[in-house]
């Protein structure tokens, strides 16, 4: 119920006054007037002793008539303004004299009534009075205040005990007593103990600056709450009664009673109605904010009154609420103070065990013989307080920002080990999954690892064995051994590694039907086990004699299960050196040979079903590896057995599968090589050999899988039995009848294998076997295979291989034969060579002349030149045929016929050869005849053939002078190509392509279109299988090759006849007149200039083609390089990747050379991400090569005619009008001059800063034309003022740049090029978005580019161009939204325009013009551009003090006689308002306290307004008074505190009044005044929650209840009858059940006040649940709610 307030506007002197009253009224009115005229301290005391001989100026002459105080809000007002702490204590004590005065007159039962008017000005004072007025304050509050009556006293219970509270905080002062006696009387007054307790646990929880006293009045008056020690031994000795008789359990209620029960009577008021305010007062007195005094006092009345094992805490509070206590304890921790932590851990671990450590281990009399002492150390903690703290615990780490928190207080309380024992178990894994869940949050990860090193070792593993066997959480434990500390801890690598990989090798085989997924989960997560465990965690497997088989894997899990329980259980960890003595489940012999058997069932089950195989073989031989071996190697007879079986279980997987075999043949070639291959017989073991490598044959072929497999047969070549490799590999060659796959193989091996490998010895003469006979069908290809070895640069490893087996015949260096000599092999040796050198043309024998020999011994060869091998072979040859008895035909033809091969006429000795070779009478053998191997090769070598002869004899073919017939030759040609694969056939084909050329001459023009085409067609038809397949490089190679080539010769055809086209027109040295009649009858100048720009259209249209398909193929490929993929795959696809580009990047260049141009913008035109990459590539990252095309481009598609001349030049004998041809790129329509730029600034921006002094001088050039004739440029001159920009910045950041005559000249042309370039209207931009963001990055680097200060005058102007030319427009238009990029270019401006002037007028007018304030809502870029603005030196004062005059006092002035007052007065209340929104957003939009010098014009300014009769200019204060309240820090609104709340109070109860009156009521000045309040009760500042809140709500629990009367102003209002009637606006704007404070947030205007019905219904009991949830506020909320409200 509501008591009656005494009436603020309507008047309540029904009565007529006598004559005396009237001028008693007047009096006091009149001294009230003399308050306005203060002006300092004296002046106070002259208006009070005024107001108090007013006051003593009447009193009633009659018994009925009562005194009364005339204006008493106006009095109450004026004195509490006395109070201000401002003032000194003579002013202090003569208001107290008035206060006295009037209670004394006006009585106990009116100073009740009118208690919301005397007593608010009083309460504040106790805390900051004087020692002389404290005594006289006192006495006011012993005499009047304390006494007033219960129901008086229920209302102002909160604030007068909030105003009692700082004077008892100093023990040693005088007052202490007395304010402890006035706190007594107010209890005893108010006759309701219990609303008392509530009342002060609620203070201390909301007003920090009070908990001191609140500690000093609980350290005297708290009672104890534990259970009374003789009433807890009746109960233990009751029999047990935890159930009624049918069988249910206790109630809540009878479990209250019990436990109340046990307490003292005194107690149960403390805890009724609730006692979770208790619990909160002790939670908010803990936490970091308080002063240590009022932490330790806490801690000394928890350790002495509320134990953690009280019936308050175990029964009588909610879970949530002990949860909540729990952890504000452990909290206290982080602070790590020793005087705070011995008594959290004291009040935990509980007083019995607290007294035992406190007096070490003697028995302490006080120790009461409880059930408590029978507890073990850790039992009363485990009981009472384990589950709250894990509760807490757990749900502090469902949120990130408290994870760290966590750990912390987990590692905090191992400090106590009878409650880290229990906690850190439980707490463990739950720890680390959430760090596992924020594993990139490095403040997490620091705590965890700092955790996890201070957790014992069995604690850790035990629990994460657990969590394998109950969940299988695999990445768990992946998560610890990749993050946490592990390879230091000798327990945790050679005790724990070794037992959690064979608990997980155990589950896999009790579990082998699990899913692939899963499987690869688990033999990962045991890689990474091996990995980290070193070989003493393993002793040899020979010293156990215990067998495989003996424990089953169901066995080994429960002994691991068993060991891990037993050590990471709480109560046997307690005892550390127990711990450490708990005996493993195996020794070391047993746990070595478990983990090899284990692993090997493993490998024969996966070998069984072919699934897994390579990562358990992985696993496997890790472990062999890892295990020691025996020193006496008796381990064959061990284990024959199961290698049998292994063995056995390899051939059946080798001969089950032969093709399509899977990747499990390199585990099987691991298992052999590493484990089975010594073990084994050497017949079986070879066995084994041959058909592992016919199994990995077909893988050897494969391409995506050839290094893999490359890799096993270096680990074959490495393994026992490795001198049997050579003829396994033999036989596996001569099985294979494809000869393609061989080679491929072959030199696949040639390229991979170790040049010094014996293994290749018998392949490769396999091999050259072939070429023994051209009409071999295999012969192209073994002889394409020695190009290539030719090309790649391994031809001396080739010809050593051959020459050396010549070398080691034992004749050679003797002059005579003998028997035994085999010559039949020598002259095997020589044909072998021989067909080696006769294959290619000539390429092979030219390299075998070139390269050097690496011969050892020198001596046997005297004076010979043995420096090539072919010298070395000659004089070899002449050697062996200069020896007598040899009658060996074969061999001695042999070499005659080698000699004819390589001998040249270039030779030293060539004059002796001659006369040996003379006599020895040999002769030449004529080349074979061509009979086809492939019948597509073999036709293009007979046409190569025949257009070869013709050429070289002279003869004519017909094929050649029909155009017809020609181009059928050409249809030839470009159908040939469609479907080659093989690059056996490319490489004819291009040879054939090759010869073709020279004789098509000026008919070249037209077939280089189609056939261009068709060949890039078929390059990206096998580029396409390249990268699904695999293994077309070499075609498309060759292909590409040939396009380079057949490119070349066209544009030499062209360049050619432009030469001689030129010189053929212009008759430099003829007769003028002769010239002229040419020029004019004559149309041949013009037709050949037609078809020469005709022919280089097609060559152009050409070079585009292949650039596209170059580009596309070096993309794929640098794509490909880049990607991040693990494993052989990777390695192989990144070495094809490299060959790829390097190829591509190869013809680009050749292009460039000819058609830079071309080039350039076709790789512009195909922008990719890589595009920039490639064009770095292939310029070298040299800008100067490319930059200097890419500003031609640019010129030529604007300007025609112009006559620049960049750095480039072409040879020296090419006129200016072909090098103009040259250079004029064919893509103009495709590529404009906007795209064009886009991609220079582009590249300018990756470029180095040193680069610019490279290309400076074309660059200059470049924008010289351009500012020259900007009207050209006038579409892409915004780029260039961006691409301008960023040279600039480069320029000055590199050493060039210090030039100040450099930087000069690009200043100056930017200059008078910018007002040029931004000439056109802005909203005539093609692009705008585009067009600022490029202004926005000049304004940025405006300072780069004119090398002046900010500020500078050549600055300013510069920016002003760009204002009044790009921004302006846009602020002055009407009606245009302002677009973001616009205000993005303004933001930049902002921070540079302080000089600016029209910049600053700009702004200034935007800012003032009432139509375009409320545009700043739009967008927060505003927010920056007005703050900076208001930052300049001219407006850092002026702006402010401009708007504070306009909202000032009214300037006097003569009014016109034609202007009414009354419009003049509307505007200027608009004015008035308009400022004291702009106040509010400027303070809303600059830092806390930023304004600090205006904060007391502000305040007084506006509450002047509050209490104005102005209701527009109100409702706007009430805006600017929440930016004040949300943007100064609290300790400055101290002495205004009475001031806003006489506002709010005024407002409000005008508000109620009207209401009661029916009058009319402004419903926007309502509904601010409440979002004022609303944000005050949210902000809870203490100087308003203290002593000023029980005005306006409820402030204590009786809010819920409403059992005792309040004067609520909010309340008061809700009563009225307008609120209560069913015709009201149903409306309402909050759900009640989402209630949040403050509640308003997010409305911003109402309709009518009945709107605010459940705000006024609800304001006091959120406020109330606000501070008992202990939420905390959103600031940024409430900044951005106001926001909205000041330009709603």
């Amino acid at each position: 119920m509501s008591l009656p307030l005494k009436p603020l506007t309507i008047d309540s002197n029904s009565k007529q006054l006598d004559s005396k009253q009237k001028k008693f009224n007047a009096n006091v009115l009149r001294a009230l007037e003399h308050f306005d005229l203060v002006t300092e301290w004296a002046d106070y005391i002259a208006s009070l002793g005024k107001l108090l001989k007013a006051l003593q100026s009447w009193s009633p002459q009659f018994q009925n008539v009562r005194y009364y105080v005339p204006s008493p809000y106006q009095v109450s007002r004026r004195l509490t303004s006395s109070l201000s702490p401002n003032l000194p204590a003579g002013v202090h004590q003569k208001t107290l004299e008035v206060y006295t005065f009037i209670f004394e007159k006006i009585g106990q039962d009116i100073l009740a009534s009118e208690c919301n008017i005397w007593i608010p000005g009083i309460l504040p004072l106790m805390t900051y009075a004087s020692m002389s007025v404290k005594s006289h304050l006192i006495d006011l509050y012993d005499i009047y205040l304390v006494q007033l009556p219960s129901s008086t006293l229920k209302l102002l219970v909160r604030p007068m005990l909030a105003s009692l509270l700082p004077g008892i905080d100093d023990e040693s002062s005088e007052f202490q007593p007395l304010s402890i006696k006035l706190i007594e009387s107010l209890q005893e007054n108010l006759a309701d103990d219990s609303l008392f307790w509530q009342t002060c646990f609620l203070v201390m929880i909301s007003n920090k600056e009070r908990r001191l006293g609140g500690l000093v009045w609980l350290t005297k008056k708290f009672p104890s709450m534990n259970s009374v020690p003789h009433l807890l031994s009746q109960k233990n000795k009751e029999p047990k009664n935890d159930s009624k008789a049918d069988g249910e359990p206790l109630d809540a209620k009878a479990l209250r009673n019990e436990a109340l029960s046990l307490l003292l009577p005194e107690t149960k008021i403390l805890l009724t109605p609730d006692p979770g305010l208790l619990v909160r007062c002790l939670a908010c007195c803990l936490d970091d904010g308080n002063d240590l005094l009022i932490q330790r006092g806490i801690w000394d009345l928890l350790l002495q009154r509320l134990h953690l094992d009280s019936p308050v805490l175990d029964a009588l509070v909610s879970p949530a609420d002990k949860q909540l206590l729990i952890m504000s304890c452990c909290r206290t921790t982080l602070a790590k103070d020793m005087s705070l932590n011995r008594r959290v851990w004291n009040w935990l671990v509980g007083p019995a065990v607290a007294a035992q450590a406190n007096t070490n281990n003697s028995v302490s009399p006080t120790v009461q013989k409880n059930d408590r002492s029978n507890q073990s150390n850790s039992e009363y903690f485990s009981i009472h307080g384990l589950q709250s703290l894990k509760a807490g615990l757990n749900s502090m780490l469902e949120l990130e920002s408290q994870v760290t928190t966590a750990f912390s207080i987990c590692s905090a309380v191992m400090d106590r080990w009878e409650i880290g024992s229990l906690v850190v178990p439980e707490m463990f894994i739950p720890l680390l999954v959430a760090a596992h869940k924020h594993q990139y949050n490095e403040r997490i990860i620091k705590a965890a690892n700092s955790f996890f090193d201070s957790v014992e070792t069995n604690i850790i593993w035990g629990k994460l064995f657990q969590s394998i066997e109950k969940h299988e959480d695999l990445p768990l434990v992946e998560f610890v051994l990749a993050n946490f500390n592990i390879a230091s801890d000798e327990e945790i690598i050679v005790r724990h590694l070794p037992l959690i990989l064979l608990a997980i090798l155990s589950i896999d085989c009790q579990n082998p039907d699990c899913s692939p997924s899963s499987k690869d989960e688990r033999y990962l997560l045991c890689r990474h086990l091996l990995e980290k465990t070193p070989e003493r965690a393993f002793v040899p497997l020979e010293s156990s004699e215990i067998r495989t088989n003996d424990e089953h894997n169901s066995e080994v899990l429960e002994k691991i299960s068993k060991f891990y329980c037993r050590v990471s259980d709480p109560a046997t960890s307690q005892n550390a050196e127990k711990s450490s003595n708990q005996t493993a489940p195996f020794d070391s012999h047993v746990l070595s040979l478990q983990i090899f058997s284990h692993a090997y069932k493993l490998l024969i089950q996966s070998l069984k079903h072919d699934t897994h195989v390579n990562s358990v073989v992985a696993i496997f031989v890790m472990i062999i590896n890892k295990i020691p071996k025996a020193e006496d190697g008796m381990s064959a007879k061990a284990a024959k057995q199961e290698d049998n079986e292994l063995a056995d279980l390899l051939f059946e997987r080798c001969l089950e599968v032969p093709e399509g075999f899977t990747d499990s043949v390199f585990g099987m070639v691991d298992v052999f090589s590493s484990y089975l291959c010594p073990k084994l017989p050497l017949m079986q073991s070879c066995k084994l050999l041959q058909h592992l490598l016919e199994a990995l044959w077909s893988l050897l072929a494969e391409p995506k899988k050839q290094l893999r497999a490359i890799k096993s047969l270096q680990t074959l070549e490495n393994c026992a039995c490795s001198t049997y490799l050579e003829g396994a590999l033999s036989h596996v060659f001569i099985k294979e009848k494809d000869i393609s796959k061989c080679l491929k193989v072959l030199e696949l091996l040639w390229n991979h294998l170790d040049p010094r490998t014996k293994i290749l010895s018998r392949p490769l003469e396999l091999m050259i076997d072939e070429l023994f006979a051209e009409e071999n069908p295999h012969y192209l290809n073994v002889s394409k295979w020695i190009l290539s070895a030719v090309n790649s640069g391994t031809s001396n490893r080739l010809f050593y291989f051959l020459t050396d087996k010549v070398l080691q015949m034992d004749f050679l260096r003797r002059e005579t034969l003998e028997e035994w000599d085999d010559l039949d092999m020598f002259t095997y040796r020589l044909r072998s060579l021989t067909s080696v050198l006769k294959t290619n043309n000539g390429v092979v024998i030219q390299n075998f002349a070139s390269e050097l020999t690496s011969i050892s011994s020198l001596i046997m060869w005297g004076d010979a030149d043995i420096s090539t091998y072919k010298n070395l072979m000659i004089a070899i040859l002449m050697k062996f045929l200069e020896i007598k008895n040899n009658n060996h035909a074969k061999s001695v033809r042999s070499a005659l016929i080698l000699l004819e091969c390589i001998l040249n006429g270039t030779e030293r000795n060539f004059k002796e050869i001659v006369i040996v070779l003379l006599q020895m009478s040999s002769k030449y053998i004529a080349q074979g005849g061509l009979d086809s191997e492939l019948i597509a090769v073999s036709l293009l070598n007979i046409v190569s053939k025949v257009l070869r002869l013709s050429h070289e004899n002279g003869i004519k073919l017909d094929i050649f002078d029909d155009d017809t017939t020609h181009l059928k030759y050409v249809d030839y040609l470009v159908t040939s190509v469609a479907t080659m694969e093989s690059p056996l056939i490319v490489t004819s084909y291009m040879k054939l392509l090759s010869e073709s050329m020279m004789y098509f001459e000026t008919a070249m023009f037209r077939m280089i279109l189609p056939l261009s085409a068709s060949i890039v067609q078929c390059v990206r038809r096998l580029f396409m299988k390249e990268k699904e397949d695999g293994g077309y490089y070499q075609s498309v190679s060759l292909l590409l090759n040939g396009l380079e080539q057949l490119l070349e010769v066209s544009h030499g055809f062209l360049t050619a006849e432009e030469k001689d086209g030129y010189f053929a027109t212009s008759g430099s040295k003829g007769d003028f007149l002769q010239a002229v009649v040419s020029n004019v009858f004559s149309s041949d100048t013009s037709g050949n200039d037609v078809k020469i720009q005709g022919e280089r259209d097609v060559v152009l249209q050409s070079f585009r083609e292949v650039i596209s398909c170059c580009h596309d193929i070096w993309s794929w490929a640098h794509a490909l390089s880049i990607s991040t993929k693990d494993g052989y795959l990777a390695n192989h696809t990144n070495h094809s990747s490299y060959k790829f580009k390097f190829t591509t990047k190869k013809i680009l260049e050749k292009l460039f050379v000819l058609e830079p141009l071309e080039v350039m913008e076709s790789l512009v035109l195909s922008l990719g991400g890589e595009t920039l990459i490639l064009i770095h590539v292939l310029d070298g990252n040299r800008p100067a090569l490319t930059l200097p095309y890419f500003f031609l481009g640019v010129v030529y598609r604007q300007n025609r005619n112009s006559s620049i001349r960049f750095s480039i030049s072409l040879s020296a004998n090419s006129t200016s009008s072909a090098r103009a041809g040259r250079l004029e790129a064919s893509l103009s329509n495709k590529l404009d001059s906007e795209s064009l730029m886009r991609f220079l600034i582009s590249y300018a921006s990756s470029l180095e800063n040193a680069a610019i002094e490279d290309f400076y001088n074309d660059f200059l050039q470049f924008f010289k034309e351009i500012s020259a004739n900007y009207n050209l440029y006038e579409n892409i001159s915004k780029s260039v003022l961006n691409f301008v920009a960023i040279i600039a910045k480069k320029l000055n950041r590199s050493k060039f740049g210090e030039d100040k005559r450099t930087r000069r000249e690009l200043s100056d042309t930017f200059m008078r090029y910018l007002p040029n370039a931004l000439a056109e209207n802005p909203f005539n931009y093609a692009d705008p978005s585009t067009a600022f963001s490029d202004l926005q990055y000049v304004v940025k680097d405006i300072q780069d580019i004119l090398n002046e200060e900010v500020g500078s005058d050549k600055f300013n102007n510069a920016v002003s161009v760009i204002v009044s030319q790009c921004v302006s427009p846009y602020f002055k238009a009407k009606n245009v939204a302002i677009p973001e990029y616009v205000l993005a270019l303004a933001v930049e401006i902002a921070k540079v325009g302080s000089k600016v002037r029209n910049w600053r007028t700009l702004i200034n007018d935007f800012y003032f013009d009432n139509k375009k304030f409320s545009l700043l809502a739009d967008n927060k870029l505003w927010d920056q551009i007005i703050f900076q603005w208001s930052r300049y030196p001219d407006n850092k004062t002026k702006l402010m003090n401009d708007m504070l005059a306009v909202i000032g006092p009214k300037m006097t002035s003569i009014t016109p006689a034609l202007i009414t007052f009354n419009s003049r007065n509307d505007s200027e209340i608009e004015a008035k308002c308009q400022n004291l929104l702009r106040i509010a957003h400027l303070l809303m939009i600059s830092p806390s306290d930023f304004h600090m010098l205006y904060f007391q014009p502000l305040i007084s300014c506006t509450c002047q307004f509050l209490l104005s009769a102005e209701l527009t200019l109100k409702e706007k204060a009430w805006i600017l008074l929440r930016a004040m309240l949300l943007k100064f820090e609290e300790q400055h609104f101290i002495e205004y505190w009475s001031m806003i709340t006489y506002c709010l109070q005024t407002n409000l109860q005008e508000f109620c009044e009207t209401l009661q009156i029916q009058g009319d009521i402004h419903s926007g000045a309502v509904f601010q005044a409440c979002k004022t309040l609303d944000l005050l009760l949210a902000l809870n500042l203490e100087g308003f929650s203290s002593t000023n809140e029980w005005l306006f709500v409820i402030d204590t629990i009786n809010c819920i209840y409403k059992n005792y009367p309040f004067v609520a102003l909010i309340d008061e209002i809700y009563e009225c009858k307008e609120f209560e009637s069913s015709k009201m606006d149903e409306l309402e704007l909050v759900d009640r059940s989402q209630l949040k404070v403050p509640i308003l947030k997010g409305i911003h205007a109402i309709r009518s006040y009945t709107q605010l019905r459940v705000f006024f219904q609800n304001l006091s009991y959120a406020h109330y649940e606000y501070i008992y949830g202990l939420e905390r506020l959103d600031l940024d909320d409430c900044e951005n709610d106001l926001k909205v409200d000041i330009f709603t």
